[in-house]
């Protein structure tokens, strides 16, 4: 199991920021993937912040941890509380059992990291 640490949550971060530029240049498929990103996180009958709350929940049970910190983020950015970010690992330690409940630990870390910069 990796280790949740702040200096994790910074290294995530400054991986995507640094990679971002070079994947849009070089791999064929990202674009594309951006676009379907913003079409599928637009306002529509759910709000971005309920969309970001079921990725969260996605990206624990797949237990992807640089998609928890970036949706743990965006949740947060969106407007979710902490009881609605609760609740979703709640359903993501439903979906996914124990290995969803370790993985779901790195959403508090990533959270708190978001939340203090």
């Amino acid at each position: 199991m990796a280790d949740f640490t702040d200096e994790k949550t910074k290294q995530s971060i400054k991986d995507r920021k640094s990679l971002h530029v070079r994947f849009v240049d070089h791999v064929k498929t990202y674009k594309s993937f951006l676009e379907v990103e913003a079409i599928a996180f637009k306002d529509g009958a759910l709000s971005k912040k309920q969309k970001e709350l079921m990725a969260l929940a996605i990206s624990i049970v797949t237990k992807c941890e640089p998609c928890i910190e970036w949706h743990a983020q965006q949740a947060f950015l969106s407007g979710a509380s902490d009881d609605e970010i609760y609740e979703t690992i709640d359903v993501s330690i439903e979906m996914g059992g124990g290995p969803a409940a370790a993985y779901a630990r790195y959403a508090f870390k990533a959270l708190d990291y978001h939340k203090k910069n």
